[in-house]
């Protein structure tokens, strides 16, 4: 199921590192850049070497879409039905975002975070708050997450209800 998912959320939405144009466009000369010209190192105990001294703050590494969406499902508990109710936004989006949409590494884990928020406060009187869905994901600020959200509502122009034969057609391959 959870393969299932991350295929349909790569379906979104493509990747700008992804798309390469089937006929590849002429592209001009490389310019050639100048190796001779070096920069001075610092001084020792110039304010510049105490700053390349000190710690990069460390960025976390992207997982891949599917052992994010299966570290998000283990940690928040996610039931079935909401998880299958994604797949119904999921595809919404997809129909509501131009075909030449391109996006970043972090956007297909933005939209299932998003979609699996708003699908679990849809179906449930009682989700998690945003704050927790930070803790669960560990990729995202809350400010971020509070965006996402309010950005998958505007798209699907807040409408979140589904009959049954819509939710047939989007459950079909576990049924």
């Amino acid at each position: 199921m959870i393969q299932y998912i991350a295929l349909q959320t790569t379906r979104v939405i493509t990747l700008a590192d992804e798309a390469a144009p089937a006929v590849p466009l002429p592209t001009p000369p490389h310019t050639p850049h100048k190796t001779t010209f070096a920069e001075p190192s610092p001084q020792p105990g110039s304010q510049q070497q105490q700053q390349q001294q000190q710690p990069q703050a460390q960025v976390p590494k992207l997982p891949s879409l599917q052992d994010f969406i299966i570290f998000i499902c283990q940690s928040s508990h996610v039931q079935v039905p909401t998880l299958l109710t994604t797949l119904i936004y999921l595809e919404r989006l997809r129909t509501k975002l131009p075909k030449m949409a391109k996006g970043m590494p972090c956007t297909r884990h933005r939209v299932f975070l998003a979609t699996l928020i708003v699908a679990a406060k849809y179906l449930n009187d009682s989700s998690p708050k945003n704050k927790n869905w930070v803790t669960y994901g560990r990729l995202f600020e809350l400010a971020e997450v509070n965006l996402m959200e309010k950005q998958l509502l505007y798209l699907l122009n807040y409408d979140l209800r589904f009959d049954e034969a819509e939710a047939l057609r989007h459950f079909a391959p576990f049924l």
